[in-house]
């Protein structure tokens, strides 16, 4: 047995065993804790569940378990009362645990604190696969599991980050100093290798969003993305700029809420600027976007489907001509002409 599915099979007698034939809906709920142990994407994708069950439960404290990396980008959020990073900040029992991704650790905390009642995603995950393999998207698996406490698990769900006034004059500055008006996000990183549409294929809408809509080009990423960064600036005939591992989640999540358009491949940072309200357009590969994609009114993505997908996203069966190399640049451009925001 994989530990992951340990660790789901461990949830499920967890939860079996706190709740007994208790039902939610009789659970007086004054401490909420969440547990969402995982990663930027799915963080932003988890939103809806704190707005839900702040409507259910408004005068209910909510404390948020997360990673490190993610507690900026979560702090402005006001459904959400407490962050904590580790069992070290957590204190005495609460009255419902809902473990959207958790982990050995999260599990002896409900077992030696155990709530009146506790929700997991191994239960939803389990009901799936034996539903014929269905997998819903990330919002929809996220509700499920909070459903048995609402009334009903709405059909439209939004997400709508918030950023603190810091942020947002963070971003603002940056636009001013640099005289930056209207303008396109592109983020050409991401987690897998095999997500990442190739720099010269960027540099190429680069200078499409430049030269036919008239946007300055701001590129984002990661410490390890810089050198990517560098050689794509240097390849272009016009200034562009960076925020690449300058700005904190927050931060670049309040820039892209004022960009025209965000392009880039799979990863937490396409999430974000769709959670910002900006129009954005998602590159897919190898991953599952009927799961994952971006999420809103103004979001959208591209896909080729192979039927090698999805992958386990390490070993490709088409190294010379993946998937993503088979999104082309004038498939790019023709989504982001109606994607621009005006």
């Amino acid at each position: 047995m994989k530990k992951e599915d340990f660790i789901y099979a461990s949830s499920i007698c967890c939860s079996t065993w706190i709740n007994g034939f208790k039902k939610p809906l009789n659970v007086h709920v004054a401490r909420i804790l969440i547990v969402k142990l995982d990663e930027i994407g799915d963080m932003v994708n988890a939103v809806p569940v704190f707005q839900e069950l702040k409507k259910k439960y408004p005068a209910a404290s909510q404390t948020l378990w997360c990673k490190p990396f993610v507690k900026s980008l979560m702090e402005p959020m006001p459904a959400i009362d407490h962050i904590v990073l580790s069992t070290k900040e957590l204190s005495g029992k609460y009255d419902l645990i809902i473990e959207l991704r958790g982990t050995f650790e999260s599990i002896g905390y409900a077992l030696l604190h155990p709530p009146q009642y506790r929700l997991d995603r191994a239960s939803i995950r389990l009901k799936n696969k034996l539903n014929k393999g269905v997998h819903p998207h990330e919002v929809f698996t996220n509700l499920q599991i909070i459903a048995p406490l609402l009334n009903e698990i709405p059909s439209e769900p939004s997400i709508l980050l918030s950023f603190s006034p810091s942020d947002e004059n963070i971003a603002q500055q940056f636009l001013v100093q640099n005289q930056i008006n209207r303008f396109a996000v592109l983020h050409c990183g991401a987690r897998k290798k095999l997500r990442q549409w190739k720099e010269a294929n960027f540099i190429q809408a680069a200078n499409y969003l430049k030269k036919e809509h008239a946007l300055d080009i701001i590129f984002a990423g990661d410490e390890t993305d810089i050198p990517m960064v560098s050689r794509m600036q240097a390849a272009l005939d016009f200034k562009s700029y960076s925020v690449a591992n300058s700005f904190s989640l927050s931060a670049f999540g309040a820039l892209c809420k004022q960009a025209q358009v965000f392009l880039g491949n799979e990863s937490g940072p396409l999430h974000i600027a769709a959670a910002s309200g900006c129009s954005v357009l998602g590159l897919f590969g190898p991953g599952e976007p009927k799961v994952f994609y971006p999420w809103g009114a103004k979001a959208h993505f591209l896909h080729e489907v192979l039927e090698c997908n999805p992958c386990d996203q390490i070993n490709c069966k088409y190294p010379n001509n993946t998937c993503m190399d088979r999104i082309s640049v004038a498939a790019v451009q023709e989504k982001l002409k109606p994607t621009i925001s005006q």
